[in-house]
C-alpha cells in the first residue's frame, strides 16, 4: 500500500467513526423529541379536561354567568 492509499484509507476510517457518532447522536435526539411529543400530548389532554372541568363547574354554579373582565373595578 502506498502513502496515498494508507491516507485515504484513514481519512474513510475516520469519516465513517465520525458518521456512526452523528448517527447515535440523532437516535438520541430522536428519543429525546419523541419523548417530549408524548409529554406535550399528555399535558394538553390534561389542559383540555382541566377547561371542561371549569366549563362544568361554571355552568353548575348558582351566581349568574358573568366574566369577571366584564366587571367594573370596585373604585366606580
Amino acid at each position: 500500500m502506498n502513502d496515498h492509499d494508507s491516507g485515504s484509507s484513514k481519512r474513510l476510517t475516520d469519516l465513517e467513526v465520525q458518521m456512526a457518532h452523528v448517527q447515535r447522536l440523532y437516535e438520541q435526539l430522536n428519543d429525546v423529541v419523541t419523548q417530549e411529543a408524548m409529554r406535550a400530548d399528555r399535558m394538553q389532554r390534561r389542559l383540555d379536561a382541566l377547561t371542561q372541568q371549569l366549563k362544568d363547574v361554571k355552568s353548575k354554579s348558582a351566581e349568574p354567568a358573568t366574566d369577571p373582565l366584564d366587571e367594573k373595578p370596585p373604585h366606580y
